[in-house]
């Protein structure tokens, strides 16, 4: 048995491809992991997506040492929330992003859970007081937001809910630090929380700039990937405007803020390629023209291509934190 098996017992709730993702990253540090879901089509269709990650992992000698069949034998499979939740010390719920399913879950959760069981939510913007308000101790509800795809990206903010106690984040924090994770400790509730904020105000001057015709799809795609991403996985926004030097920032700020687009056009622009059926990749058509190409193999070889970007990134990163 794998020697950092800290955990005996823990659970997700949700069988979808976050509740997979996030299903393998504690099985790895857990004597058995139980993965909930309501019908056995979900089950069957997470494991087989859990398989292929656990490959991916192993490829690239992430699995902390283990065999995929040892990982894969400490994940058990159930429709039995009450039972799963009732003998685990951590769960994470990662079920839809509907407020009223999710309260419902937390109701449950809180009921059957032993008191020192640490309840999380991998959603994604959605107040983490809100999704406890049902819950009789609203103390022990934690924040646990990961990103896709979440076996592979090793970053996830922790938030803190208005009765979030000081040791459910601690304790939080302290789990998936152990299972080589970097938190981000979010300390106030509200919607979007961190990282979400970030990206959309990206994405929503990508669509403003789109729209209003400044440039192509393609091109500002290439603006983030050859452009902005290289730079901030050396120094943030914030850091990077430190180094440059404030006198120059804030006089382009001066000038440029005032001037960036709204909200209200992306938006519109948004809402309408979605009415056409026009939703991405499934679709065969979204900002790009996806038609003829094989959804799972595009997945799988940004997958492939993250990984080893995150490779670097983090083993550069520890290096320079002194990690």
């Amino acid at each position: 048995m794998h020697s950092d098996l800290f955990l005996d017992r823990t659970a997700v709730i949700g069988g979808g491809l976050m509740g997979s993702q996030i299903t393998l990253v504690l099985a790895q540090g857990s004597r058995e992991t139980l993965l909930v879901s309501r019908t056995q089509e979900t089950l069957d269709r997470a494991m087989e997506n859990i398989r292929r990650y656990v490959g991916d992992l192993h490829r690239h000698d992430l699995l902390r040492g283990e065999t995929p069949e040892a990982v894969l034998a400490r994940i058990r499979p159930t429709t039995e929330l009450e039972t799963a939740v009732g003998s685990s010390e951590f769960v994470v719920e990662s079920i839809s992003e509907n407020l009223e399913a999710k309260q419902e879950v937390f109701q449950r959760m809180d009921a059957a859970a032993p008191r020192a069981t640490v309840l999380a939510s991998n959603t994604s913007g959605l107040p983490i007081t809100q999704l406890g308000e049902r819950m009789v101790h609203q103390d022990r509800i934690a924040g646990s937001h990961f990103f896709q795809p979440a076996h592979i990206v090793p970053v996830l903010e922790v938030i803190r809910g208005d009765r979030t106690s000081d040791e459910t984040m601690d304790r939080t924090c302290e789990i998936w630090k152990r299972l080589d994770r970097v938190t981000l400790r979010v300390n106030k509730d509200g919607p979007g929380f961190l990282v979400n904020r970030l990206q959309h105000a990206i994405i929503r001057e990508a669509v403003h700039l789109l729209v209003t015709g400044v440039a192509d799809a393609d091109s500002i795609d290439r603006a983030v990937e050859l452009g902005l991403a290289p730079r901030f996985t050396t120094a943030g926004p914030l850091k990077q405007r430190d180094i440059n030097g404030l006198k120059m920032h804030v006089q382009v700020a001066e000038h440029l803020w005032k001037n960036l687009g709204g909200w209200e056009e992306p938006l519109a622009y948004l809402q309408a390629m979605v009415a056409r059926g026009e939703t991405g990749l499934e679709s065969g058509k979204g900002y790009y023209d996806w038609s003829g190409q094989d959804p799972a193999a595009v997945r799988s070889e940004k997958d492939e291509l993250l990984l080893r970007r995150t490779e670097q990134v983090m083993a550069d990163w520890r290096a320079s934190n002194g990690k």
